[in-house]
């Protein structure tokens, strides 16, 4: 996740991490890869408040913005990538220290913490997720 300053254009902070993929997650890999209708695609980036470390057991986000992703991309064989940004007009006033990513059911498929960005609408953010299966 890149924070970057909308005047400048200027990357100010940038966070690299590793995501938790939870059981609702875990899960939902399960009925794609059977051909389930249960399972569904990862559509949404939600970010939030809570500042808890990830757990298995976690199903939602605190406080949520929610943003369909902009893009999807497939790198190699074992990595998918879910492009998304969050511009100046959206999710002012939250204090964001949590984001997650979401099937197209509404259901938590992995999330990761943050130290706190307040965002406000001189800052957009911009990131991509990546997910891949060793």
């Amino acid at each position: 996740m890149e924070v970057i300053d909308i005047a400048s254009g200027d990357v100010i902070d940038r966070f690299d991490g590793k995501n938790l993929v939870v059981n609702s997650g875990i899960l939902n890999v399960c009925h794609l890869l059977g051909g389930d209708v249960a399972g569904h695609a990862l559509t949404t980036i939600k970010v939030g408040t809570n500042p808890t470390a990830p757990a298995l057991t976690d199903t939602a986000i605190t406080g949520a913005f929610s943003k369909a992703i902009d893009s999807v991309a497939y790198v190699g064989n074992n990595i998918v990538q879910f492009i998304y940004s969050i511009d100046g007009t959206e999710a002012n006033g939250i204090t964001i220290q949590e984001a997650g990513l979401f099937n197209s059911a509404g259901v938590l498929f992995a999330r990761k913490t943050r130290s706190a960005i307040v965002k406000t609408s001189a800052i957009a953010l911009q990131g991509v997720w990546e997910i891949q299966i060793s």
